[in-house]
């Protein structure tokens, strides 16, 4: 059975393009992340908003998600067919901190958990290539902000990761009579990078905001771990030096971008959107090297991904505002271009928000979204024995849901 997870990914790539996965308020599908400024969020969203608050602001958030799908494809060197149906749940956690620390001087740190997989299952055909792998981040992103005007702030943040990667995948043992033998690879590590961001308020009621980050480009020192081998299988893979092979890791999260505009109107409704933009065409999940070497030598290419978001929020009561939200992004990949590996689309994404204020200086916030991604056909090349493994999504079904609750200060 085949787990399609892709979609957890596409959500963790999308948040690239922002440090924290949660929304302040009731901003669904990731809106409101440039300018809004509305509550503790602003330290992973845009650190520069900091400045909007007088006193300690802090949010806990937990991030869910929650996907259905089903996966038909084939081998045409085999002629085997597989249809894999499979649902899954990620939860997520995040907390953001916003401390008020000199005049004219903010700090903020945001701790956020992030991470996808899939498993092909020990059958599948291509097992010898991959059965299944998992990728997990844990980030902090500590920041300093500063007002240079009174309508102009700055901010600058590192973003610290670490990083841990899995992976399995069948051996052909040589012997007659055995059954596949097994490799497992773990890798972990540290990588860091940095990012810059600014908050212009053209007046009480309107601002603008935008971030940049780097790229994270982290190296994981692995360990290669053979199992169940026959003795010629063996005996081939200690001549070949593999058994006692050193091992590295790289991947690659795309340089991002993204800015936007917040209005509020006079009758407390309010406006937001947001323009995401990430180099995609630089992503790597992972390459894996073994003595220095390739183990596979690939040569993905991606799209870059622009995405915009906008939402409406308005009270429906003195304590409670509800929020309307829609997300949409260009296609990711390609459709001649599309690995089994990495199986995306475009991601259209609609959502309601809703907050509730319990007393000064507490809310608690929920945004429900449904991400729709596309059928994501995917034809691999000529393999030997496998020949065409090809095969597309005849159902994805993705929910996330988004609960938080904030403490402290407001905005000014």
């Amino acid at each position: 059975m085949i787990h399609q997870t892709c979609s957890r990914l596409v959500v963790c790539i999308l948040c690239l393009g922002a440090s924290s996965l949660a929304t302040a308020g009731p901003w669904p599908t990731k809106s409101g992340i440039s300018a809004s400024g509305q509550d503790a969020t602003v330290a992973g969203n845009n650190p520069a908003a900091m400045t909007r608050f007088d006193v300690r602001a802090m949010r806990g958030g937990i991030f869910g998600f929650f996907s259905d799908s089903k996966f038909e494809g084939s081998s045409s060197g085999t002629g085997q067919t597989f249809i894999s149906e499979s649902d899954s749940s990620t939860i997520i956690p995040s907390f953001n901190l916003v401390q008020p620390f000199k005049d004219k001087w903010w700090f903020g740190f945001t701790v956020l958990g992030m991470g996808f997989s899939d498993d092909f299952g020990e059958d599948w055909a291509g097992r010898y290539i991959i059965q299944d792998y998992s990728l997990a981040y844990i980030s902090a992103y500590p920041s300093i902000a500063t007002k240079l005007t009174d309508k102009l702030s700055v901010a600058g943040s590192l973003m610290l990761t670490y990083t841990v990667f899995e992976q399995n995948k069948a051996v052909l043992n040589l012997d007659p009579g055995f059954d596949d033998g097994s490799l497992n690879l773990d890798a972990d590590g540290w990588t860091g990078g940095f990012s810059f961001s600014m908050l212009y308020e053209f007046n009480d009621r309107t601002r603008f905001g935008a971030v940049y980050r780097s790229e994270l480009d982290p190296e994981l020192d692995a360990n290669l771990n053979f199992s169940n081998l026959s003795p010629m299988t063996e005996a081939a893979l200690d001549a070949a030096g593999l058994l006692t092979a050193s091992a590295n890791v790289t991947s690659r999260s795309p340089q991002a971008f993204n800015m936007g505009i917040h209005h509020d109107f006079e009758n407390s409704h309010a406006l937001s959107v947001d323009l995401v933009w990430l180099e995609f065409s630089e992503f790597q999940l992972s390459e894996i090297y073994i003595n220095g070497n390739a183990l596979v030598e690939t040569d993905p290419t991606y799209e870059d991904i622009t995405g915009i978001a906008i939402a409406y929020n308005f009270p429906v009561s003195d304590r409670v505002r509800l929020g309307l939200g829609a997300f949409l992004t260009n296609e990711m990949i390609k459709d001649e271009n599309r690995t089994m590996m990495l199986r995306l689309d475009t991601a259209t994404s609609y959502g309601v928000g809703i907050e509730w204020e319990t007393k000064k200086g507490r809310s608690f916030s929920v945004n429900l979204n449904y991400l729709d991604f596309g059928d994501a056909p995917v034809t691999s090349p000529d393999l030997p024995v496998l020949g065409v493994i090809s095969g597309q999504y005849t159902k994805r079904d993705t929910i996330y849901v988004e609960f938080g609750a904030a403490f402290g200060g407001k905005p000014r």
